[in-house]
């Protein structure tokens, strides 16, 4: 970033994203053990500090609410790369995890031809 104002905005992004595949974990009510573990452990290795921890925990135990997350992204982009990042941290076999996907595309502003193209490039389908 090459000012203030674009780290902000980095770090928001980066947020969000996290936080994206953490309601897709959550779609089935709970985050699991295993989910959890695999989530922090890639943070981890991204050189997560006690801070962002303690976030990611809190953001952990909050229930999930797609209107809420989704009115939280500023735009079509960042609502691509959370899409994105949500279908990647499940493996889209329940009913409540294809919901989700759909109602995170449908409250962004996704359209449907963009939600496809994540799809194929990310080799899943919702």
């Amino acid at each position: 970033p090459e000012t203030r104002d674009d780290e902000q905005e980095l770090q928001q992004t980066a947020e969000l994203v996290l936080t994206g595949k953490l309601n897709a974990a959550k779609t089935d009510g709970q985050v699991s053990r295993e989910e959890a573990e695999n989530i922090i452990g890639k943070m981890r290795g991204s050189g997560l500090d006690a801070d962002a921890q303690q976030w990611l925990l809190s953001e952990m135990q909050k229930p999930l609410d797609v209107n809420a997350f989704a009115a939280e992204i500023p735009n079509r982009e960042v609502a691509a790369q959370v899409y994105a990042a949500s279908l990647l941290a499940v493996e889209v076999d329940t009913a409540a995890e294809r919901q989700y996907l759909e109602q995170l595309a449908e409250r962004t502003g996704l359209h449907p031809v963009v939600v496809q193209h994540i799809q194929k490039t990310m080799g899943a389908a919702a």
